[in-house]
């Protein structure tokens, strides 16, 4: 055989290109499982949208209650004021243990609580 009819002939042996399956009956996996993650994640987001929503209600219900009772607060108490450094106070120690001289010109009195 001549060479150009070999090449013909070899094309012409060719297999045939592949036939796509009969419709309903073959399922593709990868687009099935492409379809199942897609409303996976579909479902998912519309969950988590529905808790944002109420946590968002509760929220709003919560500020609206910590206004109401902020502004019906009663009014702060003035501060009691703190011990005058000027005042000479009087401290009885009478019976007392003591360090020194009782004829001492000044006293220092020391209070521990040992709770």
């Amino acid at each position: 055989m001549p060479k150009g009819q070999e090449d013909v002939q070899q094309k012409a042996e060719a297999p045939p290109a592949p036939t796509p399956p009969p419709p309903g009956r073959a399922v593709d996996p990868l687009a099935l499982a492409t379809l199942v993650g897609v409303v996976a994640v579909l479902v998912v987001s519309f969950a988590s949208w529905r808790d944002v929503s109420r946590l968002d209600d509760r929220l709003r219900e919560l500020e609206e209650r910590m206004g109401r009772v902020g502004s019906a607060a009663a009014p702060a108490r003035p501060v009691p004021r703190s011990p005058d450094p000027d005042r000479v106070y009087t401290v009885d120690t009478e019976g007392s243990p003591s360090r020194g001289k009782a004829s001492a010109p000044v006293t220092i009195a020391e209070f521990s609580d040992f709770q």
